[in-house]
């Protein structure tokens, strides 16, 4: 068995710098002179991941899923934002006016009110951090997948994605892997 110079021919694909012909002339090139048969050519295809994961149906549903998910705390969130800028309104317009006891209280309470809702802001933004990430490592699971299979049923040696500089139409496989992300 003849080993091809494999190393010089990723580097080369991962450059994006050759496409399948430029491969199988690497791969007849190595074993020229030695009286075997020329590979066959190698069946690579590119995803635009990029395009993938902004236009699957499983980001829709991960961008619907988050919305609901957090609407109510981000709204109750706006409620206390709004009352507090109400009261700290009512401070500046009225605090000349109101007893040193009483305008010292609201001072009390605004600051306690802004403590809290900056920890809830905060805890909030790590809640909604967290299941973005939850729901990214889904759908990174669920495409990678898709294109395993994708690739196994048509025969591709290799399918690149991110990373890749060039590549023509004839191997841009983005279009088939959307249409099997949306069952079809």
């Amino acid at each position: 068995m003849t080993y091809l110079p494999l190393k010089r021919a990723f580097v080369v694909v991962l450059l994006g710098l050759a496409g399948p012909a430029a491969m199988a002339q690497e791969a007849a090139d190595a074993t020229a002179g030695q009286g075997e048969a020329a590979p066959q050519a190698l069946r690579i295809g590119v995803v635009d991941v990029a395009r993938v994961v902004s236009e699957s149906p499983q980001a829709a549903r991960a961008k619907t899923s988050m919305a609901s998910q957090f609407a109510k705390r981000k709204n109750e969130l706006e409620a206390q934002s709004n009352a507090l800028r109400q009261d700290m309104d009512r401070l500046s317009q009225d605090g000349s006016v109101m007893s040193e006891g009483d305008r010292e209280s609201l001072q009390s309470d605004i600051r306690d009110r802004q403590r809290e809702l900056q920890m809830q802001r905060s805890k909030y933004n790590d809640d909604v951090s967290d299941a973005e990430q939850k729901e990214f490592d889904q759908m990174r699971a669920d495409i990678l997948e898709v294109i395993d299979q994708y690739a196994d049923d048509n025969g591709y040696d290799l399918i690149l994605g991110d990373g890749v500089l060039y590549t023509s139409d004839a191997v841009d496989v983005t279009d088939e892997i959307l249409a099997e992300l949306k069952g079809g």
